[in-house]
């Protein structure tokens, strides 16, 4: 027999995943990934071109002075490829996400090589936070 446990909260985690994608590739017309891209969507759906986010959820924690509330983290990388205005890109994504119930932490600029060509894509790795409730058995 199998116990179902906070159903409930599990399902709002998975709403809360649905509506990332959703909000960033609407608001930002950019593809986004949960976790990671594989060879064959690198190829066929983003033909090659560094311009999609990617989202990890990660560690969670007990929300201070809420009792039945947990913080989650959440990890966005957006990566960009011939793409003039990435602070603009920043901005978007950090107001996106917070007009949706996460919490901006920071994030980080970097460039990194493009294979083994001289060329480089933006990287800009977003750190999020997100509540949600839950019930203890």
């Amino acid at each position: 027999m199998v116990i179902q446990v906070n159903e409930g909260t599990k399902q709002r985690l998975k709403k809360l995943n649905t509506a990332l994608i959703k909000n960033l590739e609407t608001n930002l017309g950019v593809k986004v990934f949960q976790d990671s891209v594989s060879e064959d969507e690198f190829k066929n759906e983003l033909k090659g071109v560094y311009h999609y986010i990617i989202f990890e959820t990660g560690g969670m924690r007990r929300a201070e002075e809420k009792q039945f509330t947990l913080l989650q983290d959440v990890l966005v990388r957006y990566y960009a490829e011939n793409v003039d205005d990435v602070d603009g890109a920043q901005i978007d994504i950090i107001s996106t996400l917070e007009s949706n119930g996460y919490t901006f932490v920071n994030s980080e600029k970097t460039a990194i090589q493009k294979g083994q060509e001289d060329a480089y894509v933006d990287e800009i790795e977003f750190n999020f936070t997100r509540s949600l409730k839950y019930v203890r058995c």
